[in-house]
């Protein structure tokens, strides 16, 4: 692959690639990738940064919300100066400003069918951070008309999860899951999607690093309460409505 990294990039990410399993074409596959993520709240704020520090190359945010007091306590990128502005707009200019080598888009829009494939398009990973809207649904519909793998996390007052789609290789999100409802409870503990976050950022670097998924077939549960993790174990849907055509 052709080292079209910067001198400036090359001694920020110096740390990477000396790393054993994390050399230069890892970082190269890693600067030449797009990625969509859905939700710019604290799950979207913390893989945002994270993707971002690493040196991927395009991050494009889709969030129609505004940033609410409540957004603080969890959501790195926000400040009480930002409460009101759109959380998309507020947070691409923010994360220009933490790495200017990294394409940030904003995009301050509903998740819909009719902009999908827009908002898809030219990218190689797909992340549902956590929209309480019907995000997961519709990211599964580009993943299996493009068969890019999907990362879905939610977290919700103490608990959460994580674990990547690939129809085709693996389940997709509607073999296994049904869209959550909105919670009727807000409370959220502010380190919890800063927890979820890193684990959703680290499967995605695999995945676009080259080293392949980890929760492929795996959901990892953070009991948060009892500070305990457990896995469950998902498999494809043979009669799915959606995916069984891949596996024919």
């Amino acid at each position: 692959m052709a080292n079209n990294l910067s001198p400036a990039e090359v001694t920020r990410y110096s740390y990477q690639i000396a790393l054993s399993e994390w050399g230069r074409e890892a970082q190269e596959r890693l600067k030449a990738s797009r990625v969509l993520i859905a939700g710019a709240g604290g799950l979207g704020s913390v893989v945002a940064l994270y993707l971002l520090a690493t040196g991927v190359g395009a991050l494009r945010l889709v969030d129609d919300s505004r940033i609410a007091l409540a957004d603080l306590n969890h959501s790195p990128l926000y400040r009480e100066r930002d409460l009101g502005k759109a959380k998309a707009a507020t947070a691409e200019r923010r994360l220009k400003e933490i790495n200017p080598f990294v394409t940030v888009e904003g995009q301050s829009k509903t998740l819909t069918e009719s902009n999908l494939k827009r908002l898809a398009s030219g990218c190689n990973l797909l992340i549902d951070a956590g929209q309480e809207k019907p995000a997961g649904s519709l990211l599964n519909l580009a993943a299996i008309r493009h068969r890019l793998p999907l990362i879905h996390a939610r977290v919700g007052a103490m608990d959460g999860c994580v674990t990547t789609f690939w129809p085709g290789l693996g389940p997709c999100f509607a073999c296994v899951l049904k869209e959550a409802p909105p919670s009727p409870d807000a409370a959220l503990m502010g380190p919890l999607p800063g927890i979820m976050g890193a684990l959703l950022a680290w499967e995605a670097l695999r995945i676009l690093g080259g080293l392949g998924p980890a929760l492929l077939g795996r959901m990892l549960v953070f009991k948060g309460r009892w500070f305990h993790f457990r896995e469950e174990s998902l498999k494809p849907n043979p009669t799915c409505p959606l995916c069984q055509h891949l596996w024919s």
